[in-house]
Parts: C-alpha cells; structure tokens; sequence
C-alpha cells in the first residue's frame, strides 16, 4: 500500500472524527480552527461535520447552600463545521469554510446568580467565515506550501440578568470582526510526511444590542492561536499524528459590558492555553479506516495560593477520542467519532467547588471528492 495513499484516507477521515475530541477545550474554545482540509488530496473536495457536547461540570458553594447543592452547571451544545477546497492550479489551492472557533455555556441558580452579581444563564456563539490559500513550491523530496487566510468572524453573547432573587432581563450583544492568519507547511508523499504551522491572529470585536430597554456595548478579543501539527507514515496501513496549540487566553481578564443600568462584569482572568495530543490511523480495509486520540489541555483558570484559582472553573482535562471513517463509493466518505474526557476538580477564590466532570462529545460528517 503506498503510504500517501494511506495519508490521504487517514488524514481525510481525521477530518470529520476528531471534530468530537476538539468541541471543549480551554478557555471560551469550542471547534477551535481547523484548515486541515486544505491538504485534502482531492482536486476537489467539500465536507460538513457537526458535534455535539455534553459537559458534567457541576459546582457548589458551600457559602451560600451549606449542604452542597449545585449553583452553577455547563449547558449542553452544538458546533458544526463545513468547508469546501479546490485546486485552483498544480500548485496552489483555497478551502472556504464556515466554523464555530469560540462558545461556551453556563447556568446558575437565579438567587445564587443575584447575590454574586453573575449571570443566570449566559451563552458564548461564534461563526467564523474563512478563505484560505496554500501555494506550494517543490524543495528537495518534498513541498513546502506557503499558507495565507482571512476572515470575517462574528460574536453573539446572551446572558439572563438577574433583576432581583427570582427575576431575570435578557442582555444581547453581537459584533463582527476581521482576522487573518498564516503559515507553512511540508509535505513529502512517499512517506505520508507532513508538518505544519499556523498563526491566527487575534480578531477585535465591537458588540452592541440590548439590555435593560436601552442600548449595550462591549469590547472583547477574541486571542491569537498558533497550532503545530505532524504526521508520517510509520508502516503499511498505519499513519502516527500529534500536535501542540497555544491559546493567548491571557489577553481575557474581564467582559464588560456597558448598559444603562451601569457596566455589568464578567471576571475570567484567564491564563495561555496549551493542548497537546497524540494520534494513530489504521486502515483495515480499503474502505474502512479507525482512529485514535489521546489529548490534554491544561486549564486555563488561573491558580493562586494554594491551588485556589482567582476566577472561574476551567481545570485541566485528558480526553480519549475513538472514531471510524467509511467510503461508501468513490468519492464519498462518512465519519464518526466519540469522545470522553475527564475535567479535574478543584476550587477558587469566591468559594465555589466542584468535584471531577467529564466531558462527552459526538460528532458525525460527511466528505465528498471529485
């Protein structure tokens, strides 16, 4: 079996499998980005991937409820994740895409929410629409491709305020921003080879809507991100994978946003974020091909004395993702893929705690070539 075959099969089912292992991760992270389409051995290809996550997180404030009940719990969610790639010449090619990079979730007691000045229920939306290019130049055994992007990428973020003990007022706020993002790649076939570095750099976004029947503004940053990906070959039928990504989650220490009821503040003081995962792809038949993947993602909630961390709840979490791709014809390629993880427990400064969760995430896609 030619190894660069075997690259394309396993990395083209990576695509649509590992979806389900990057739908939570640290910081306001949901899918994260993903151009590995890009690389897609097809002249042309375009895919639809969609997961869904389902995250036990749940925390007590012994403070507030003596016996321990549960004030705060992450609510489930969706992403999806669709793209199409073409070659425009012999050696350059685009990928437009449509992905959910940032989201997150939470749901609180409505009394609990009111005497913390939190918000009851406060989602994080993202969408982030996408050109990227690689040209790519013969040097040595291999290619080396250059990779340039922009996008146009959008925030909504909706939180239940609360008015009193049981009574809440919806905030809305929403904005789009631009971005860009570059790197480079090699890739040598005969050994299903290929590394890659991307940069995206970090998008500004202006938010206005509503809250309390007047007008609502906030300024955020959406953080830059650089991820280093790998792959060879290491026998007929077997392709290894691993990866590391930083996430300047630092530059996210509070969300304010201003309304005519006074400036309502979300405190993260989050920490960089760094994951790191490692991966094999099996071919068991020409049809059929299995993956697997173990990662961790540190927290990034920021420890203080003693472990207490100074805001927020995001400990580390090891994951094992599981998933199979199928060719049902030429040309047309189902994935799957299921992943579990597990958050650790811990504590922080505003006396909450929470003993270990788990995070579970399905995701399914679709991939067609020609």
């Amino acid at each position: 079996m030619r190894l660069d075959y075997l690259a394309g099969a396993i990395s083209a089912a990576a695509l649509g499998v590992f979806g389900a292992g990057a739908a939570y991760a640290g910081g306001l992270e949901a899918n994260g980005y993903d151009w590995d389409l890009l690389f897609d051995p097809g002249t042309y290809a375009a895919r639809a991937s969609t997961s869904y996550v389902h995250v036990n997180h749940e925390i007590s404030n012994t403070a507030y409820d003596p016996s321990g009940g549960t004030v705060a719990s992450s609510l489930d969610r969706v992403y999806f994740n669709v793209g199409a790639k073409g070659d425009l010449f012999d050696n350059t090619s685009c990928l437009v895409s449509a992905q959910n990079p940032w989201g997150s979730g939470t749901e609180r007691d409505t009394t609990y929410a009111a005497v913390t000045t939190q918000a009851a229920r406060e989602r994080l939306h993202s969408i982030d629409l996408g050109l990227t290019c690689a040209f790519g130049i013969e040097l040595g055994a291999g290619v080396v491709s250059v990779i340039g992007g922009i996008s146009a990428q959008q925030l909504r973020y909706e939180a239940d305020i609360p008015t009193s003990p049981t009574t809440t007022t919806p905030l809305s706020i929403d904005g789009w921003g631009t971005g860009w993002r570059a790197g480079v790649a090699y890739e040598i076939e005969e050994y299903a080879l290929r590394v890659s570095a991307i940069y995206n750099a970090a998008v500004d976004h202006n938010l206005n809507g509503s809250a309390f029947g007047g007008d609502a503004t906030a300024d955020v940053t959406a953080p830059q991100t650089v991820e280093i990906k790998a792959q060879t070959g290491i026998a007929p039928g077997w392709l290894a994978m691993a990866s590391v990504k930083w996430i300047d989650w630092s530059i996210i220490e509070t969300l304010d946003v201003d309304t005519l009821a006074g400036t309502i503040s979300s405190d993260y003081f989050y920490r960089d974020g760094w994951a790191v995962s490692a991966g094999i792809g099996h071919q068991l038949t020409p049809d059929l091909t299995v993956l697997g993947r173990v990662t961790w993602d540190r927290g990034t909630s920021t420890p203080g004395d003693s472990d207490v961390l100074v805001a927020g709840s995001q400990t580390d979490r090891w994951g094992l993702t599981l998933g199979a791709a199928y060719d049902a014809a030429e040309g047309v390629q189902f994935s799957g893929g299921v992943s579990l993880s597990t958050l650790a427990d811990g504590t922080n400064a505003a006396g909450e705690s929470w003993d270990r969760g788990y995070v579970l995430a399905v995701s399914g896609g679709f991939k067609g070539t020609f």
